[in-house]
């Protein structure tokens, strides 16, 4: 009996963690099924209906004569919405229609394009958002030789050019994967599947496309460089805030006049500034949605893939990484809509265009007159109350003076002529 105590208890521990880990398991599924399922599928509608938006706002805008900035925009615009439709096909469309991701049947056919274009996508997007860096970089510390390459005829050719080459660097991606037949006994019952290619295999491909290629052009040291210029710009901003407030001490009268000053040149950096503000968000954005996905890349070369993929936190880390850049595809337009005044009017122009877009204006607009006219004084009085009364005791004796002088000129005028009364 003493030897059975043991082995009786032996079990006990080995099954709590079988249960432990099974339910791990079940909770990474889940997790990565609202990931790549719901929570995808959700971000993909809005970010594409958005971004069209942004587009057909920023065209609008190219019209009436715009900065070479717009076209940087337009471009990283067209390639995330191209990156979200690609990440709905290739992860959240399986995940809702068959609950996971799918290796065998018709729509694997898709795959080989899906799979080849969400890279092209992807490398599309970083190589925008570092030609952005450095245009912003230039513009910022280094302004004469922005004048001279920021132009708007070489925006353009540059970026069809790293359009382009981004295209070109992924076509090798087209032939790591093929669609194969799955055949059981007869050949009338065959499956399609998808699979890996001996170019996949291949150690000396593996090690310069994926390892080096990648590293140097997609993931680690374009990361960097957008890190270090990032910094850098926001180091230039604090400078020229601060260069901005030395010129005009605070609590002085030097300082009231620069801000009720209206010239064209104020206006103009007060805008330049909110713009670059804007740029900044949108890199550092991107940035911290490509930071996890290449920490994933460093660990999978380092690790192995086989390894790296048979484990359930790696994939869900991949899911999450899918999905942080998702999100940071789907989500410019807010700091468009936030940060740029003239994208905010152009915007409310475009929705008013519109008869639905019109129609909703229009009874935002009534309930807000009808709130003033019942609850407030009409506009007209409004507006002169404010130019006539201000916050400070001068004012009020400013309008109270001008009523006596107003007040006497009448009854001058009246004494003089009494024909009028």
């Amino acid at each position: 009996m003493p030897v059975m105590v043991p082995s009786d208890a032996a079990p006990s521990p080995t099954t709590f963690i079988d249960v432990l880990f099974g339910w791990a398991v079940s909770f990474i599924t889940m997790l990565s099924h609202l990931l790549n399922g719901y929570l995808t599928a959700f971000f993909v509608f809005t970010g594409i209906i958005l971004n069209l938006l942004s587009v057909s706002i920023f065209l609008r805008k190219e019209r009436a004569g715009t900065p070479a900035i717009q076209y940087y925009l337009v471009t990283l615009t067209l390639w995330q919405t191209a990156l979200l439709a690609n990440a709905f096909l290739l992860y959240s469309f399986p995940n809702l229609w068959w609950g996971h991701l799918v290796s065998q049947g018709t729509y694997v056919y898709l795959y080989p394009y899906v799979y080849t274009f969400a890279n092209t996508t992807h490398t599309g997007s970083v190589w925008i958002v570092l030609t952005l860096t450095i245009d912003r970089y230039l513009a910022l510390c280094q302004p004469l030789k922005h004048r001279a390459i920021g132009k708007k005829r070489r925006v353009r050719r540059l970026m069809v050019a790293v359009s382009i080459m981004a295209i070109v660097f992924s076509i090798p991606r087209f032939f790591e994967v093929h669609v194969v037949l799955l055949c059981e006994r007869s050949e009338h019952n065959c499956v399609a599947a998808i699979d890996r290619t001996e170019l996949f295999d291949n150690r000396l491909y593996w090690t310069i496309y994926h390892v080096i290629l990648a590293m140097v052009f997609v993931t680690l040291l374009p990361c960097l460089i957008l890190f270090a210029l990032t910094l850098r710009i926001s180091i230039a901003l604090r400078s020229a805030i601060a260069k901005r407030k030395s010129l005009c001490a605070p609590n002085s009268d030097i300082d009231t006049r620069c801000k009720s000053m209206k010239s064209s040149r104020y206006n103009s950096s007060r805008k330049d500034h909110k713009s670059n503000i804007m740029l900044v968000l949108v890199i550092a954005k991107f940035l911290v949605s490509d930071i996890l996905p290449t920490v994933i890349d460093v660990l999978e070369h380092l690790v192995g893939q086989s390894a790296f993929m048979r484990s359930p936190l790696a994939s869900l880390f991949v899911d999450i990484s899918n999905f942080l850049i998702v999100l940071n595809c789907s989500s410019n337009f807010w700091v468009f809509f936030v940060w740029g005044k003239r994208f905010r009017r152009s915007c409310r122009k475009c929705i008013k265009s519109t008869h639905i877009g019109a129609c909703i204006y229009d009874m935002a607009q009534w309930n807000t007159d009808s709130e003033v006219s019942l609850c407030a004084p009409s506009s007209f009085t409004t507006v002169n109350v404010t130019k006539a009364y201000g916050s400070t005791e001068r004012s009020f004796r400013y309008k109270r003076n001008m009523e006596l002088i107003v007040s006497r000129t009448d009854d001058t005028s009246s004494t003089t002529n009494p024909s009028r009364t």
